[in-house]
């Protein structure tokens, strides 16, 4: 790279993934500078392409709208997963709208969280294309969502030509859409990128379920430069189980005026504004009865509650996500539960029905303490409340906020 020609990005999605589309770009421009960012689209509005151009080119950036109408790109084409349609494949045109030697192409359900264009520096040798294996590199196939691309090799060998031909006669039977047909083209040519590159913090529920708990031992200090959200546990959703959720919120509420404003500064981006909270409280529970949960939540509004379940949740409890103090986890991983336990000061028992007794056990084995009602007491209980009475509760956990405050000033 001479460092005069901007480094071109492409991402790809519809309308209906404007956020995603958005909350990737904002990421990308909060660490990035003179980058070129062609967004292949067939019907986002031409007045959201006004606006956000207007912004990349304060930093010295470039927005371009690729209307991909192209009859090549089949709508019956599946990319084997309901949550992926046939914009899937819009990668594959690159070669025929993009005129720069080189493209690093992004997933728009990813976060950027640091400096990246120094893979347009990498030596690609005779390969392709460069990548990250699948799945924490446990397939010998790479992941399709973070492609560094020798555009130019793509164009002299119409590699396009042959993606279209293989898709057009294999899609019906590969499992993953273009991820394997590209896999199947460019077997053995391709340069195998760090795990950072392209980190697939989606996968965890997945690993979870499939007993690969090794997934949670791979460190996320210091983040990885590429989160990918894949599978369709995602942090958009009303609710999902994976790690780094508030990470994908960050990006997506970062206002352009803060991104503008550090890239003048020559920093970061700066941290988003949160409730300051003072007290973590902690609930496991397998009941949608959590005695006078909303009462507590709304008299003491710097506590943050955490509630979990491992089933699904009732409207009883995903109502209580309306409160900016409530964070709740449906179908919640053990790996989490151990997070909520090292972060919690206290724990609520305050759930009707059967009690965890494993995991109250461990809570009282770290020393928090463990109150209850006294129509929620359980074996484990610490201290007790007159269910009548909760706002002798809420009057024990200000005192000890303020003992806690003392303390640590």
């Amino acid at each position: 790279m001479t460092g005069r020609q901007k480094s071109a990005i492409v991402l790809a999605g519809d309308y209906g993934y404007l956020r995603q589309i958005e909350s990737t770009l904002k990421s990308l421009c909060s660490h990035n500078r003179e980058i070129k960012v062609y967004i292949f689209n067939q019907d986002i509005p031409s007045e959201w392409f006004r606006a956000t151009r207007r912004q990349l080119v304060r930093i010295g950036s470039e927005l371009v709208d690729i209307k991909l109408l192209d009859s090549r790109l089949d709508r019956d084409w599946t990319a084997g997963f309901e949550h992926i349609n046939y914009m899937a494949f819009a990668r594959y045109f690159i070669p025929e709208y993009v005129v720069e030697d080189r493209v690093l192409y992004l997933d728009s359900d990813l976060i950027v969280t640091g400096e990246i264009c120094h893979l347009f520096d990498l030596d690609l040798g005779e390969n392709y294309l460069a990548a990250v294996a699948a799945l924490h590199g446990m397939t010998s196939l790479f992941n399709s969502g973070v492609l560094l691309i020798d555009n130019k090799r793509w164009k002299e060998e119409k590699v396009f030509e042959q993606l279209i031909e293989r898709t057009r006669r294999d899609w019906q039977q590969v499992p993953e859409g273009d991820q394997s047909i590209l896999n199947s083209l460019f077997s053995g040519r391709w340069l195998a990128l760090d795990q950072t590159y392209n980190f697939p913090i989606g996968y965890d529920y997945g690993a979870y379920v499939r007993g690969e708990l090794g997934v949670f031992d791979l460190p996320l200090t210091p983040l990885p430069l590429v989160l990918h959200y894949i599978s369709p546990d995602k942090p958009w959703n009303t609710f999902s189980s994976g790690r780094l959720r508030q990470i994908w919120w960050d990006y997506a509420m970062l206002d352009w005026e803060e991104i503008v404003a550090k890239v003048f500064e020559g920093g970061g981006v700066r941290a988003i504004p949160i409730l300051s909270t003072r007290l973590h409280l902690f609930t496991l529970t397998n009941s949608h009865l959590l005695e006078h949960i909303e009462q507590l939540v709304v008299s003491l509004p710097d506590c943050c509650f955490h509630i979990g379940a491992y089933t699904a949740m009732s409207g009883t409890l995903t109502r209580l996500a309306q409160y900016e103090n409530v964070r709740l986890y449906p179908k919640i991983m053990r790996v989490t539960i151990e997070d909520l336990m090292k972060k919690a000061d206290l724990y609520l028992d305050i759930n009707h029905g059967g009690k965890f007794e494993d995991v109250l056990g461990e809570v009282k084995g770290k020393g928090r303490e463990i109150l209850s009602f006294d129509t929620t007491v359980g074996d484990y209980t610490t201290m007790m409340f007159p269910t009548a009475q909760p706002q002798r509760l809420v009057e024990f956990l200000e005192g000890y906020k303020r003992e806690e405050k003392i303390k640590n000033s």
